[in-house]
């Protein structure tokens, strides 16, 4: 198929909410052409799309492209190329609701083309889709969010089960490395072969040492203002006892020194 040469450069066109919107928001869109292209943003058949409005969902934005011909998906996000791949939440994240960015993946490549050339979106709002507003949304947004026991519970056991297919993984991974090559050779990991040791007397002694010299460094010495009162005159009375020995010998130096001629 010949490939059809378009332009990069936005387009814009105003996004109703439905045919009696007096003061719609205008969008811009072009082609997504990125140099990487993933299976959910194919290349040839993804239109991106900024400044859509916070009420806007992917139904809407489904009908707002209808003419053009079948959306196969939508993905609204807050910023531009943001993964997919988002850890999985057990309690929904509320949003703040603010102007998002959306790529739109059409069935053909045709289909984009007719997009690119559109001189008028369709409303968002149609007899199949109605957009909530108001206080509908506001009510529709919390009863979603509320999630029952079953449901909850059965986030927490899927998540368990892929955390343990995902460490059972890594671990025969692991084991396959230790394994000796055809050349004799052992990949080093970070797991070593002995995840033991004999614990005889001597080993037993060192632990409790080392215990020990950690608590000593943990324990808070003059700390409290009685404890610095106490070291202040142990001190002084070390210094006293310390002058008094050296006096004597100072004394015991000076007798012993006679002068002898011969």
């Amino acid at each position: 198929m010949k490939s059809t040469k378009r332009s990069h450069d936005f387009r814009a066109l105003r996004l109703k909410f439905n045919e009696d919107s007096k003061y719609p928001h205008t969008i811009y869109f072009k082609e997504h052409s990125v140099r990487d292209h993933t299976k959910d943003k194919p290349s040839g058949r993804t239109l991106f799309v900024v400044n859509i409005p916070p009420y806007a969902d992917e139904k809407g934005i489904t009908n707002a492209f209808l003419e053009a011909g079948k959306v196969q998906s939508v993905q609204l996000s807050l910023k531009p190329n943001t993964p997919d791949s988002t850890p999985e939440q057990f309690m929904p994240e509320i949003q703040k609701p603010s102007f998002r960015v959306g790529y739109i993946v059409f069935t053909k490549v045709a289909e984009l083309d007719k997009a690119l050339k559109l001189s008028e979106l369709a409303p968002m709002n149609s007899e199949r889709h109605k957009i909530l507003t108001g206080m509908s949304k506001w009510m529709e947004q919390y009863n979603s969010s509320i999630l029952t026991q079953t449901s909850l519970k059965e986030k927490v056991e899927n998540f368990m089960k892929r955390h343990d297919e995902e460490t059972k993984k890594a671990e025969d991974k692991e084991k396959e490395l230790e394994q000796e090559d055809d050349e004799g050779w052992v990949t080093v990991t970070k797991r070593g072969k002995v995840q033991s040791f004999a614990r005889s007397e001597k080993v037993e002694n060192k632990i409790m040492q080392k215990e020990e010299k950690n608590k000593n460094r943990k324990e808070l010495k003059n700390f409290y203002t009685f404890q610095i009162r106490e070291s202040k005159m142990k001190h002084i009375v070390t210094l006293r006892q310390k002058f008094e020995e050296d006096k004597r010998k100072i004394a015991q130096i000076k007798q012993s020194r006679r002068f002898k001629p011969f």
